[in-house]
């Protein structure tokens, strides 16, 4: 069963570029480092609380499309995945990476048909959640505004308030956990 991807906004259909889903690499490596210790037959395992960046590789197909100069659309497929952007899987719409092809795009020759691999780099290497819209209200009693944040590693949220009303609000604390602090 073939999909696709939007990179930059655009989804891969529009070049005629189809993905055939393969496997993917399910979280990224934390960073680690290996320091031997002089005298002794073991090692110590340091960790930075980092990760490394993912690296993911599609596997694609473009079928030569009716009425489309076959290296002009190459040339249209290699701008558009030139450069820094969203990368968004139709198997995973509500997620996104920021991402950038790391190796160059390959030439479709004169081919009706063709297959080839875009390797990505991830250079935050979790999945943003498209955002999220919740409203609360806040009571003139309300002095704690919790956010719970439901992702599967600890990592920077954004939150914007906005005061819909035209009265002014004070004394404020929100808290902020993650779905494995419950």
């Amino acid at each position: 069963m073939l999909g696709g991807f939007t990179f930059k906004g655009v989804h891969s259909s529009y070049y005629g570029v189809r993905e055939t889903p393969s496997s993917g690499v399910l979280s990224p490596l934390k960073r680690r480092s290996l320091i031997e210790i002089p005298g002794r037959s073991n090692s110590f395992i340091q960790e930075d609380g980092g990760y490394e960046s993912r690296k993911e590789s599609i596997l694609c197909s473009y079928a030569k499309q009716e009425g489309v100069d076959l290296q002009r659309q190459v040339r249209l497929i290699a701008g558009w995945l030139d450069g820094v952007g969203e990368l968004t899987f139709d198997y995973e719409p509500a997620m996104h990476y920021n991402a950038y092809l790391s190796s160059p795009p390959p030439t479709v020759k004169m081919l009706e048909f063709a297959q080839f691999t875009l390797d990505f780099t991830i250079t935050h290497p979790f999945a943003y959640e498209t955002a999220v819209q919740q409203k609360q209200f806040i009571g003139r009693f309300t002095k704690t505004v919790q956010v719970i944040t439901d992702g599967t590693t600890k990592t920077p949220f954004r939150l914007i308030m906005k005061n819909v009303t035209n009265k002014k609000i004070t004394s404020i604390k929100i808290t902020h956990r993650f779905i494995e602090d419950i």
